[in-house]
């Protein structure tokens, strides 16, 4: 599954409000991964949802 240009412009958007780098990469096996970056620290995700419920936690009420 691909995420289309357009969603992942929004979710770079909103991560990048509450401070939050997010890239689209593929890992090792070949699938498309989420890369998200904040204080140092990594966090690699595997779908848009999974990417939503971090920012979630991460930002609380601003990560909407």
């Amino acid at each position: 599954m691909t995420t289309d240009p357009k969603t992942l412009a929004t979710l770079q958007a909103r991560a990048a409000l509450i401070g939050v780098q997010l890239v689209l990469s593929v890992d090792e096996r070949g699938r498309q991964v989420f890369i998200a970056s904040r204080w140092g620290l990594t966090k690699e995700l595997d779908s848009v949802e999974a990417v939503e419920a971090f920012m979630l936690r991460v930002g609380g009420s601003r990560a909407g």
